[in-house]
Formats: structure tokens, sequence, C-alpha cells
């Protein structure tokens, strides 16, 4: 059974203290944990808020339980909310703005933690924004075992074997690890990995703080045919590591998202996270959205409480379950209608800090088995779609427990044979369909003033991109996951008659036929027919539209991208970013400008690349829009 309707939830992860492999002490003990922004135990009470709020994950008890940022909400904000109006509600609560996670559209902000509730329920009956989430920290999902040099019986159990005499891995199949880092040093990795990032101290030092990042890393690809220490799932693939946590192993929710946004725009194919209870956040879930739209594979560990969960997760990621052996589930392995597959997770053998070996239980090995299983399945068929793999996944996965799927082991034992093998004899189909979009509300020629929120369904074969909304005929604002939704301050507009019209995009580049609706503004600020800002001060974002190349355009060598960017009042720059990284700044002004760049694309690695337009006007406020292009 697919996961397209039984998704999961998390669970409160065990504090995986991994005193025998790796030879740390256990980190102290913390009884009821607030944690500040810094990750540091705050003395702060959890009852400090006068206005309860029922936060959508806490449904779950054992997310209700997981410490969280007492001092941070993030928001998801609604596509079309301007910056001016955004920080007049910021100022009028008191909170102030972290960083934005635009990819998302998600900012983090610092609030008075005795205010937090009354906060978040403010956030969440403002058309400004879609939702209101905790900063959660997760833990990874380790458990102890003795140190030994068993053979790796897990290899056997997935059928890898068979799977490598098919494929070994591709060079050009990026994985990512994002946990605690890993060691630099290790006979068994050294060579497999790339420079990475670390997201937790804002630098590029991914050395190993904890030794769990290090053990995941052997897991799913250390280097093998080389005589020595163990053999990965994935031969050939090299490594991306990216650290999210603290020196206790414990990473929050936000980083997490960027850390999947950096390694997607990074080129990685398949992403690993063995942390858990993640299957229920909102914040995370749209960074796997992200990463799913651009052609990655995300694999999460289900977590070790050995609890059944009540999240049903989500379509874009799989959640990974542990076995005791080729056939039983492992005590310590969470249940419930996320699960997706299982892989053994009991004593598996692996690299270990100061270029050890050892054996190593728990759902966080499960999961990079999988993702190794991904990255071959990849490396067999670099074609496919990530829908198409993941059920090439499920499919051909060894069915345990019960008849079907079922809660305990999802759709069964991944099977990396089986896997491979299908993904050879796949030539998949050609996307040549538009998608169909249409408006849910407001009603065709409904009177609308103040700040009203525009719903848009798009239905497509295979996976939306996005959906654009445009207010007579000029672009106003993109949203990216669904429900398609977006918010218009209509004292913005002038009074009388305004055409919203919606476009949806598929990922392989196939644009709807626009659905229009008409409505009456009234109470407008603005004068009718001067479209200027009745205040004086300019608040309006410039619009960015890319002329060319669409979506999804293949790219051989080098390709040319034009734009045209208008703003109400004067232009300040255009950027051009490729893979979120900044290669052109050109100085602009007026209020409309065409501008070009060239990409050479020559040294660029095989698959997505994403060029982004950044337009900042000489009062600061920022739009960007991006294109998506394959590099054959």
């Amino acid at each position: 059974m697919r996961h397209n309707t039984l998704k999961h939830l998390p669970v409160v992860a065990l504090a995986a203290f991994l005193t025998v492999i790796f030879g740390c002490g256990a980190p102290p003990a913390i009884d009821d944990p607030v944690i500040d922004s810094n990750n540091d135990p705050d003395t702060t009470s959890l009852n400090t808020a006068s206005v309860s709020f029922n936060f959508e994950e806490d449904a779950d008890p054992v997310v209700a339980d997981l410490p969280f940022a007492a001092d941070e909400l993030i928001a998801k904000i609604t596509p079309g909310a301007t910056n001016a109006d955004l920080q007049s509600t910021y100022n009028d609560l008191g909170a102030t703005v972290i960083e934005n996670i635009t990819e998302i559209q998600s900012t983090v902000l610092r609030v008075s933690p005795d205010r937090r509730d009354e906060i978040a329920r403010t956030i969440s009956t403002d058309p400004l924004f879609e939702s209101v989430h905790k900063n959660y920290f997760y833990d990874l999902q380790a458990r102890p075992n003795d140190a030994n040099f068993n053979r790796q019986s897990h290899l056997t159990i997935i059928n890898a074997q068979s799977a490598w005499d098919t494929v070994t891995g591709d060079e050009s199949v990026l994985i990512a690890v994002l946990d605690t880092g890993i060691e630099p040093t290790h006979p068994d990795l050294e060579d497999k990995l790339t420079a990475g990032y670390n997201a937790f101290d804002d630098n590029n030092d991914t050395a190993d703080v904890f030794g769990h990042g290090t053990a995941v890393a052997g897991t799913v690809a250390a280097i093998t045919d080389n005589r020595i220490g163990v053999s990965g799932v994935a031969w050939d693939n090299p490594i991306l590591p990216v650290r999210i946590s603290d020196s206790r192993g414990r990473a929050a929710a936000r980083t997490i998202a960027k850390s999947i946004i950096y390694a997607t725009d990074r080129g990685a194919k398949v992403i690993n996270i063995s942390f858990a209870p993640i299957a229920a956040d909102r914040t995370i879930q749209a960074a796997t959205q992200y990463a799913f739209a651009n052609g990655a594979i995300v694999v999460i560990a289900s977590g070790n409480n050995g609890r059944a969960l009540k999240s049903r997760g989500y379509e874009t990621a799989l959640f990974i379950g542990a076995t005791q052996n080729a056939r039983s589930l492992a005590e310590f392995s969470n249940t419930g209608p996320f699960m997706d597959l299982v892989a053994p997770g009991v004593d598996i053998r692996t690299t270990l800090i100061d270029e050890s070996y050892g054996l190593i239980s728990g759902t966080s090995f499960s999961s990079p088995i999988v993702a190794g299983v991904a990255a071959l399945v990849i490396s067999a068929n670099p074609d496919l779609r990530p829908s198409t793999i993941q059920q090439i996944l499920l499919d051909t996965a060894g069915d345990l427990g019960v008849r079907g799927w079922d809660d305990a082991f999802g759709n069964g034992m991944v099977n990396a044979a089986a896997a491979v093998q299908q993904a050879t004899e796949i030539i998949e189909e050609e996307d040549d369909e538009s998608p169909e979009v249409d408006f849910l509300s407001p009603d065709n020629n409904e009177s609308v003033s103040g700040k009203i929120t525009v719903s848009v369904e798009a239905f497509d074969r295979f996976d939306i991109a996005d959906v654009v909304l445009s207010i007579d005929g000029v672009p106003f604002a993109t949203d990216t996951a669904k429900n398609y939704r977006f918010v218009v301050n209509t004292k913005d507009l002038s009074n009388g008659t305004h055409t919203l019209t919606a476009v949806a995009t598929d990922q392989s580049g196939n644009a709807s036929d626009p659905a229009s609706i008409r409505i009456r503004v009234e109470g407008s600020r603005v004068d009718s027919g001067n479209g200027s800002n009745g205040s004086g001060s300019d608040n309006d974002n410039p619009v960015v539209v890319i002329n060319f190349p669409v979506q999804g355009s293949t790219v051989v060598s080098s390709v040319g991208v034009q734009a045209t960017v208008t703003d109400n009042n004067n232009l300040a720059t255009i950027e051009w970013l490729v893979d979120g990284s900044r290669k052109e700044t050109t100085s602009v002004s007026g209020t409309r400008a065409v501008e070009s760049f060239v990409w050479d694309a020559s040294n660029a690695r095989r698959g997505t690349h994403t060029i982004t337009v950044r337009a900042t006007d000489r009062a600061g406020n920022q739009t960007s829009q991006s294109v998506r292009l394959v590099k054959e």
C-alpha cells in the first residue's frame, strides 16, 4: 500500500548515549527541557503562557513531550504577504525576525517565552500566515552495542550483492548525510567526502562532534572493495556531509529544514536524516517538498521508542523502521501509519570515530541502508522521477507481518536487487500533459475588502512545481506547496474590478491554461487609476518574470536566461544565483529592466540546477523567482 494516505508520526527520541561504541561519556540528563535558540538548556518554566495554544504537531503526545526553543516560533508565510504588512505585524506582536527560510516561505521569530502561545494564537488567525509551529529539537536514533567485527549480515538480508552485479553506484549521484558530522580522516570515508557545511555553527567544519554521523556515513556509502573495513550499500556514490546537531546529538527543526534545502541546492539526489521523531513536523515537511520538487529523495529514521505513533507523515519522504533480523521487527522500532519500509537495524557493522569499526543498532542505521539502495536505483537509471523512485522501493519490498502494508513494517523489507532490476526496466514516461488549475475562493465577481485569502487547486499526472497568481496580468506571488493559497491586501489595489489569474506549472515545465476570476475591490486606500501607495512610502516588492528558458529545459554547455523586472518606484540591483550561490550582480534603476545572464554549464554535474533571479528596489524590498534547468 502506498504511503499517500498512510503517513507517519514521530516519537520521543531516546538519547543516543553511545558510551561503549564511541568512548564518549553520556550527556547529562535534562528533565523537562526547554531549549533556547542556542540549543542550551533554559531555566525558564514551560508553564509560561497565560493563553494556551494547541500546536498542530502536539496532537501526538510523544511530540508534545519534545523539547523545543522556548523563545522561537516558525511562521509559514502566505504567498503575497508584503514585507510592510509582515513587519507591522511583528512589531505589534513584539516579535523579531531571526532568519527567513524563503525556499519554504517560512520565518523564524524570536518571541518572549511568556507570550509564546499568545503570539502563536494571533498568528494562526492572521491571513498573512498559513500556519505557526514550535522549533522542536530532535535526537539521533542510535542504540549502543558492543563493538566487534562480525560480518555485515544486513547486506545479505537486503540482497545487496545481487544489486551490485548490476550497479555499484555512480559518482554523479550525491548522497547527503545530515547528522553530527563525519570524521574526515576515516580510511573508509575520506575519499568519499565532498566539501560540506556545518549548519549548526554556520561554517565549513563538518568534523564529527558525537560519532553518530560517521557511523551513518559508513552504513550508506563506505569505500568498498578496498580490502579494509566495511562495505557501504552505495560503493561509488560521493557523500555530502552536513552537520546539523550540537555536541550532544540534538538538532533543531529549522536547522534540519535549512540543511535539506542546502543539500538539494548542492545537487544531492538522496538525503538521509537519522533523527526522530520528525514525521509530524510541518517545517521539515515543507523542506522535503522542496527537495522532492527539485529531484531529491529524503529518507528519515522512524525512531527508537518502540511506540505506536499517530502521524501520517508526508508524501515527500520515506520513513524507515528497523528489523531484528530478516523477518522480525526490532523491539525499539516505532510503528504507525507513517511507516514506509524497514531495513536491518540491529548489530550493523560500520565505521566509527577514531578510524575504527564496530557494531551499532537503531533506526539511525536502517535509514541509511534504504538511502543507499535509493542511490543505487538512481545510479541505475538517473532519468527516474522522485515519485517513481519511491514507488520502486515500495513495490519491490519484501512483505513482512500481516499481508500487504501494515503499520509495523510498512511495505516491508527493502530489496536492493529487485529495486535496481526494476529501475533498469523502466522507461520514464515523457510528461507532455499540462496541469489543470482552478480557483476555490473567492467567488467570481465577489466584492472584497481588506486582506483576503485566495485559494487555488491544481492537478497534474505527476507533480506540480508551482502556482503563480497574477493580478491584472502582472505576476503577484508564487506558491510551491499544497494547499495553494495567497494573501492579497486589497487596500493596495484601486477601487473597482480586478482580474486574478492562476497558472500552474508541473515539474516538467508544462504550464496550465490560465484560470481567471474577477473581484470588486471596495474601501481601497489607493486612488483609482494611480496604482501607487497613498501613504507615500515604498512597501511594494519588485516583480520578477523569467522570460526564458522555461522550467525543465535541458542544457548541454551554456544557456542564456532573461528576466523582466518591474517596480512601482525605483529598482536597485538584480542578482543571479546558481544553486543558491550568487554569480553576478547588476545595478539597475527606474521602474523596469530587462536583464540577461549566461550560465556556463559545461563543467556542471548532470541533473537539475536552479537559476534564481533576485531583485531589490531602492527601499530594500526584495523578490526572487527561479527556473529549474536540467544539465545533460
